[in-house]
């Protein structure tokens, strides 16, 4: 199987997003590459409802025995309750493509990065920004 890279699965959270009508798309996968997918559902689900959310707790459905084996893929940096959320998962690596900054041009946003969030975690997790950026902040314009 050749592994697939990050803009592939970036490409998955964007199709994510444009399914829940948002910017806001994430799919987790593990080392064997299956994945779940997700989207934005807070107008219907309420405010926690985010897309990364809705993936991690799907994640009973992924095989893994690390946890910190697992990648999150997001269309934007996870907020703070996200990236949280994420820790708690045990998730080891964050990719996303629009920035905190750059959401807060379109909305409010909680002005505190995942990078902050992740050094304030009990273990290491790798953050790849601006994967895919300038294709996910084209769903602001929808």
């Amino acid at each position: 199987m050749i592994p697939k890279n990050h803009q592939y699965w970036m490409r998955k959270a964007i199709e994510q997003a444009k399914l829940g009508g948002t910017p806001f798309g994430a799919v987790i996968v593990n080392k064997e590459q299956q994945s779940v997918e997700a989207y934005n559902t807070t107008k219907q689900d309420g405010p926690v409802a985010h897309a990364e959310i809705n993936a991690i707790q799907q994640l009973k459905c992924l095989d893994f025995t690390d946890s910190k084996s697992l990648t999150l893929f997001s269309t934007v940096e996870p907020c703070p309750m996200c990236m949280s959320a994420a820790v708690w998962a045990g998730i080891g690596k964050v990719v996303y493509g629009a920035s905190i900054a750059d959401a807060s041009l379109f909305g409010s946003q909680i002005n505190i990065s995942c990078e902050e969030v992740a050094q304030k975690s009990w273990y290491s997790i790798a953050l790849v920004p601006g994967v895919e950026r300038e294709k996910c902040l084209e769903l602001f314009d929808k």
